[in-house]
């Protein structure tokens, strides 16, 4: 345990203690949060992906920890993955073994072993309505990570809390959102804070390549770029995932006279309601779209039929080309994949392939080298898409509403820092039809 006169020196120094106690080294900016934490109520630090918060805020939790008699630190986050697999994770990893003798880590708390009641800090997820609230402390730290994306309900207890002249709030994270209490905090109430903004072009952390592979895969006046390099908050107005020139640059009015080599693909769209279209598309070997199947109802015992005419035209025209057949199945497209799994064992298509596709499951990356990550299985669809287009990979024919389509659709940065397309529902709300044809 620290002396008494070693915890009066460090109390006020969380750079020194980190370097002399912890054994760490912060950078210059890390330094300054750190010292603007000891010497301020309120700190609201905005940055880029990648430079080092969830250390600096397990350092934080670590000094407060140990300069304070009977301190508490609750700590929360947007999701579990965030709060427990990150930040409190990373609490464990700067406990060295001297540390050790005096300070026990559990998945569900860090505290004083010699007062496990009243010397704690806990992680409480922010989807928890009361995941702030019963703190009550002389010495209070409360650290708030991906703060855009904890709503404003968490923080009102915090503000109730914050009465002690040793009270104090850190909160971080990626700028994702355009309201809200972290928003605020840079904006509105800016003066009451003492705030940074964090790019990742000035972090020795953030290596170079992959701030050009953002640049590169969506332009420096994006989105993606702003929040997740730049630090700052995302334009009033959100991007087109797609652009414009890309579709256009590879929407043929004069087709390829294309003829399968190696595969056939059929995406099937069965309408629901509305205006939608049933759309059946189908490409030669991922690159050569054909011409659009529209049909405008929503008889899936119609629609199946048509299918298969298709089917047995494209088995008799390309012998022996398999032929993979994807049904979203989120809807009445059920129906039309029931009965198409019935007839191919009828008619014992050895060389179609028939898949059951849902949307809006998990998501994640196509490759492990993009440096953003997609929130579900549509977005990592429409990103494969997107590359295709943007680097003339693909052949599509010329449609204007197909067009349309593929480059109205707005996204955004979620506050996992995930892309997230814009939903159908909001494309209407814009007068924009659902986007049928781009399956």
């Amino acid at each position: 345990m620290l002396s008494i006169k070693a915890i009066l020196y460090y109390k006020d120094r969380p750079v020194e203690f980190v370097k002399d106690i912890i054994g760490a080294v912060p950078d210059e900016i890390q330094a300054e949060i750190l010292n603007s934490v000891a010497q301020n109520q309120l700190t609201s630090v905005r940055s880029g992906h990648g430079i080092g918060k969830s250390a600096l805020q397990s350092w934080l939790i670590i000094w407060f920890m140990c300069t304070r008699p009977f301190p508490k630190i609750p700590c929360t986050a947007p999701t579990k993955h965030q709060l427990h697999d990150i930040l409190w994770a990373e609490v464990a990893k700067w406990l060295n073994p001297t540390l050790k003798t005096e300070i026990e880590w559990t998945q569900e708390k860090l505290y004083m072993k010699s007062n496990p009641e009243n010397w704690f800090a806990v992680p409480r997820t922010a989807t928890q309505p009361d995941a702030l609230q019963g703190f009550h402390a002389e010495h209070i730290l409360y650290i708030i990570d991906e703060a855009s994306g904890v709503k404003d309900t968490t923080f009102e207890p915090v503000l109730g809390s914050l009465t002690t002249p040793d009270a104090k709030l850190i909160m971080c994270g990626n700028p994702t959102g355009l309201s809200g209490f972290f928003f605020d905090s840079h904006n509105k109430n800016r003066s009451m804070y003492n705030t940074f903004k964090v790019s990742g072009e000035n972090s020795k952390r953030v290596s170079k390549e992959y701030i050009q592979m953002i640049i590169d895969m969506y332009g420096i006046e994006s989105d993606v770029y702003r929040v997740r390099v730049a630090g700052e908050f995302p334009k009033a107005m959100p991007d087109s995932f797609i652009q414009l020139d890309w579709v256009e640059n590879c929407s043929k009015k004069i087709h390829t006279k294309s003829y399968p080599k190696n595969r056939i693909d059929i995406g099937v769209d069965v309408a629901r309601y509305g205006d939608d279209e049933t759309v059946i598309n189908t490409i030669f070997d991922k690159t050569y779209q054909q011409p659009l199947n529209i049909l405008h109802h929503n008889d899936t015992m119609q629609v199946t039929g048509r299918i298969v005419q298709i089917i047995e035209q494209l088995r008799q025209k390309y012998l022996g080309i398999p032929i993979h057949i994807k049904i979203d199945c989120d809807g009445l497209g059920v129906g039309v994949y029931d009965r198409l799994k019935e007839i191919k064992q009828q008619k014992d298509w050895i060389t179609i392939k028939l898949y059951e596709c849902h949307f809006g499951g998990s998501g994640g990356k196509n490759k492990q080298e993009e440096p953003v990550e997609f929130s579900n299985s549509t977005g990592l669809m429409w990103g494969l898409l997107r590359e295709k287009l943007k680097r003339q990979e693909i052949e599509l024919i010329y449609d204007d509403k197909q067009i349309t389509q593929l480059s109205n659709r707005k996204y955004r940065i979620n506050s996992d820092g995930k892309i997230e397309l814009e939903r159908k529902e909001e494309m209407k709300k814009r007068g924009l039809t659902s986007p049928d044809r781009r399956r």
